[in-house]
């Protein structure tokens, strides 16, 4: 038999039962039950996130020598880049190389054309015009609000052995210490380039081959309260001093301890408590023990745990260093690594601030974010990079972090942090494993308002945005989603 043509009732049937059947299957789809739920606490505030930032201390030569060091500079500090708010550099102990010298070389010509020979050599005076140059660039191109300098060795003249590399600063020298310090600062703001802080000694408790200097608990908690800090204040210096800086972040064995700036700054603090009298910052870096160390076999890593007496004493944390020597590793595997070490320090152990080292280096290894070619010409962006900037593109500096619960199993393989600033909040989460999930979002006593932003970073995807209606959200297999929004 043969079928009659549809009328054209028929057809508008069919079309309204296309359209009922393809609602109802997106209901279901958005009704779904997620595989876990995150409450956000929103008064349960934590620490103020004072941003976030790398290092060039070291190898400003080498970025200020690279032809595209301006565009370098951008995708880390600039408003597209990670958006970073902190550059760390060194007070140079080649300054002052004797007692006669009280020159910081800011007169140095620091714009000569990048086909000059003067690129291709090694030399400290192209580590200080460098630095000087980088300093410029993101104070006034990118705005960058927070210039950090730490300190790897006094002048060799003021050390114990009078080499730069070594030793202990005599303390003769003390108060002719503190005051290279105070004219250090005096002398960068001269130009426009007012330090934000200064630390006196990058790893006080480890004897480097390089520039470095060892410092007690004791003598560094001295040297603060007798020397820096009241040197500061007769000059009106308003930076922060920031003490610790130790390679590692706490210690597994007794071993360690010396170089553990957890028991470095809870030292310091329980000898000198009237340090909070000036505006200090403990801080720590982000190391692991090396094989080789007297510590048991199974706990290389050193916990990630909170600096206790810098808390009681409501004296902020920093991390100021944090990469690893191992071949390099480009990979998303890598970026996620980093990503959960990074909220763990930010969640765990309450930093303030992170700080990578370094931003921009020519290595085969993962200490860079950014991998600069030796030919002077190219660059390589790594996932840790991106991952990075899941922090620090949209966690806005004065946020505090704000308390988070999670239902189900999830807790074990999910990675979630908070923070708020006025209405708007932002939520990073990570997946580290192989499924993707569905998570449900809701604010405790509060309403969400709008829609809710998406940031992925995965292998194929950086940053990707886009945008959802409801309160769930999709976290894919391997890959770090950033979450912003706001409540009415």
């Amino acid at each position: 038999m043969r079928r009659s043509n549809p009328t054209q009732m028929d057809r508008y049937r069919n079309i309204f039962l296309f359209i009922l059947i393809s609602v109802i299957g997106f209901s279901c789809k958005e009704a779904q039950e997620p595989d876990c739920k995150i409450n956000i606490l929103w008064n349960n505030e934590k620490q103020t996130i004072d941003g976030f930032g790398v290092a060039q201390a070291g190898w400003s030569d080498k970025l200020y020598a690279h032809f595209k060091r301006e565009e370098v500079l951008q995708k880390m500090f600039g408003n597209e880049g990670l958006r970073l708010s902190i550059l760390r550099g060194e007070v140079f102990p080649h300054y002052w190389e004797n007692p006669q010298d009280k020159d910081f070389d800011l007169d140095a010509d620091i714009d000569l054309p990048l086909t000059d020979s003067f690129f291709t050599g090694e030399s400290d005076d192209l580590k200080r015009r460098g630095q000087l140059w980088i300093a410029r660039y993101v104070k006034e191109k990118c705005k960058t609000d927070k210039l950090f300098f730490s300190v790897w060795s006094a002048p060799a003249y003021m050390k114990s052995n009078g080499k730069v590399s070594q030793g202990e600063l005599n303390p003769a020298y003390n108060q002719a210490y503190a005051d290279y310090l105070a004219a250090f600062y005096q002398a960068y703001k001269s130009v426009g380039l007012e330090p934000y802080a200064i630390s006196p000694s990058n790893e006080p408790g480890y004897a480097a081959p390089w520039n470095s200097s060892l410092w007690t608990p004791e003598k560094m908690g001295e040297f603060i309260m007798e020397y820096l800090g009241p040197t500061f204040r007769k000059e009106e210096i308003p930076a922060r001093i920031v003490f610790g800086e130790n390679p590692f972040w706490s210690a597994v064995s007794q071993q360690a301890a010396f170089v553990s700036s957890r028991h470095f700054t809870d030292a310091i603090i329980s000898q000198y408590p009237g340090i909070t009298q000036y505006p200090v910052i403990a801080a720590g870096h982000g190391y692991t023990l090396p094989d080789s160390y007297p510590a048991p076999k199974d706990s290389l890593s050193t916990p990630i745990e909170p600096f206790g007496e810098a808390e009681k004493a409501d004296i902020p944390v920093w991390l100021t260093e944090i990469s690893n020597t191992e071949a390099l590793d480009t990979t998303i595997r890598d970026g996620i690594e980093w990503a959960i070490t990074f909220h763990k320090y930010l969640s765990i152990a309450n930093a303030s601030a992170c700080i990578w080292w370094a931003g921009a280096l020519p290595a085969g290894n993962n200490e860079g974010l950014i991998v600069l070619d030796p030919d002077r010409q190219n660059y390589l962006t790594t996932k840790r990079f991106y991952t990075f900037g899941n922090f620090s593109r949209y966690i806005p500096v004065g946020s505090k972090r704000i308390g988070t619960e999670i239902s189900s199993a999830a807790t074990d393989s999910l990675f979630f942090s908070a923070y708020k600033n006025g209405k708007d909040f932002t939520v990073v989460a990570i997946n580290p494993t192989a499924t993707g999930k569905r998570a449900g979002l809701q604010i405790d006593g509060q309403v969400l308002s709008g829609k809710l932003n998406c940031f992925l970073t995965d292998e194929k995807n950086n940053w990707s945005s886009s945008e959802t209606k409801g309160n769930q959200i999709e976290i894919p297999a391997n890959s770090v989603v950033t979450v912003t929004g706001t409540i009415k």
